[in-house]
């Protein structure tokens, strides 16, 4: 497995941690596009941190996270992983592993003539073969997943021992690769870090073709066996390592695949570079000159290509760059890693991509070769028009009926029945809070409270009327109207 993974993982938490403690100070983090363009620097952390690769983190993060980057956050991207990889490398000097800062995987190879054009269509076929083979791990990781998954009595045992699939991976992959056992004709005692070394490595392991011991000194005797070829080795190391990977990578564990399809690259561009080297152990002769053939390029070709198609990326050249401190092989590596991406992109989807489809995670898949008729489709054809919506002014048993009669993951709010204009969209889970928080227990009694201290008041302001009404008649005295004398005395006078 991978590092790059839970790097890249826990630079993202990072950066999400830093954006919304950074929001409590303003409102300018808590933008959605702000957040992603975070997120986009927190990957190329991750990478640059974990290959010494500053620039070629900065556009992988660019290729598999963003459908449209603003230039303008470039150099923050960039900022944050030359700081990254700095560290990185400071902290091997430090430890005394290394006397400087250099590459991380430093190749010498020659640079009067790296390579010769005749050559070309050999680092071609590892670009094509490497698009099928990523192609070909990508179905593979999707369907050993989806295997899993429809297994429904072993989805559920596993997971409640969540750590027993990762255990029986583990032992099933460790026995495979025992040294003293079958492990012996992969280099199985090698690390991954070293097996990268000895792939790079300078010397032809075959010079005079299949029947010839190759040179081996130090750590590159764990791809001599005395029973088979350095060939039989390095087909039987790809086509191990190859399902192998696919099925690590499947685990419920932080981990990433990049690395793994690095190292099986690498061996399938060293296999064709032996096999060029055995083809022509005098080398090719160009203007009376002999140059010999250099393998370990081959392996820097192939591993940029493979990774580049199940990726699909083409910043892995500039990975390879970094990694290796050379670019002698510019060339070669560029042409392997365009075609590579060609024929994966018109077979598979990216590992990432495939993961986000098995997660079924909001996806919009690009549309690839062979359907430039979709271009032509509007949004109107494909909309749903048929759709529960609320208003501004529903009741209770209006909101009740859409969230029953539906699905969906959010609601829009419009107006009115009338106007339809849309106001915006509020979550189905926030709806189901906001009423189990307004029907809560508590909230009834409080309600309840308040309803009968409001009859209370009200009976009060009444008998206080009342009585006011009552003391005001008890104590008016009536009016006397003026005496008056009869009419007749009045006449009689």
């Amino acid at each position: 497995l991978s590092p790059q993974g839970p790097f890249v993982h826990i630079a993202s938490m990072c950066a999400a941690l830093l954006s919304r403690f950074l929001s409590l100070f303003g409102g300018f983090y808590e933008n959605e596009a702000r957040n992603i363009e975070m997120l986009a620097a927190a990957c190329a952390v991750g990478v640059g941190c974990c290959f010494a690769a500053p620039i070629g983190g900065v556009l992988f993060s660019i290729e598999v996270t963003s459908t449209f980057f603003a230039v303008r956050n470039y150099w923050r991207g960039f900022f944050a992983a030359t700081f990254s990889a700095f560290i990185f490398r400071v902290l091997a000097v430090w430890n005394k592993d290394e006397e400087t800062i250099t590459a991380l995987f430093k190749t010498r190879f020659r640079l009067d003539f790296p390579f010769d054009l005749q050559e070309l269509p050999a680092f071609a076929v590892i670009g094509i073969a490497s698009g099928f083979g990523g192609a070909l791990f990508v179905y593979l990781n999707r369907k050993i997943v989806q295997f899993m998954r429809r297994q429904k009595t072993i989805n559920r045992f596993l997971m409640k021992k969540r750590l027993l699939f990762p255990a029986l991976v583990t032992l099933l992959i460790s026995t495979l690769t025992f040294p003293p056992g079958f492990g012996q004709f992969m280099a199985g005692q090698l690390t991954q870090k070293d097996t990268l070394v000895t792939l790079f490595d300078n010397q032809t392991w075959a010079k005079q073709g299949l029947s010839d011991e190759f040179e081996y000194l130090g750590i590159l005797e764990a791809w001599r066996h005395p029973r088979s070829n350095v060939f039989v080795t390095l087909v039987v190391f790809i086509l191990m390592k190859f399902w192998m990977s696919a099925l690590a990578t499947t685990i419920p564990v932080p981990c990433g695949a990049f690395m793994p399809v690095f190292v099986i690259g690498a061996a399938f561009g060293r296999l064709v570079g032996e096999s060029m080297a055995a083809w022509f152990p005098d080398g090719i002769h160009t203007d009376s000159n002999t140059y010999r053939i250099v393998p370990g390029g081959y392996a820097v070709v192939g591993a940029a290509a493979l990774s580049g198609a199940v990726t699909h990326t083409v910043s892995t050249a500039v990975i390879v760059f970094e990694l290796t401190g050379q670019i002698s092989h510019i060339l070669p590596v560029m042409i392997a890693v365009i075609l590579a991406n060609a024929v994966a992109q018109s077979l598979q989807p990216s590992l990432y991509d495939s993961i986000i489809r098995i997660k079924k995670l909001p996806y919009l898949p690009e549309l690839g070769w062979g359907h430039h008729e979709k271009y032509n489709v509007r949004v109107e054809d494909i909309m749903v028009r048929d759709i529960r919506y609320i208003t501004l002014n529903c009741k209770f048993r209006d909101l009740q009926h859409v969230l029953h009669s539906t699905k969906m993951k959010s609601l829009p709010l419009v107006e009115s029945a009338e106007s339809m204009i849309l106001l915006g969209s509020i979550e189905r889970a926030q709806v189901g809070a906001l009423l189990s928080n307004q029907l809560s227990p508590e909230r009834r009694l409080q309600f309840l409270r308040q309803k009968v201290m409001a009859e209370e008041r009200h009976r009060l302001s009444e008998a206080s009327i009342c009585f006011q009404i009552s003391t005001e008649a008890s104590s008016g005295t009536p009016t006397r109207s003026g005496s008056r004398k009869p009419l007749k005395p009045a006449l009689k006078r």
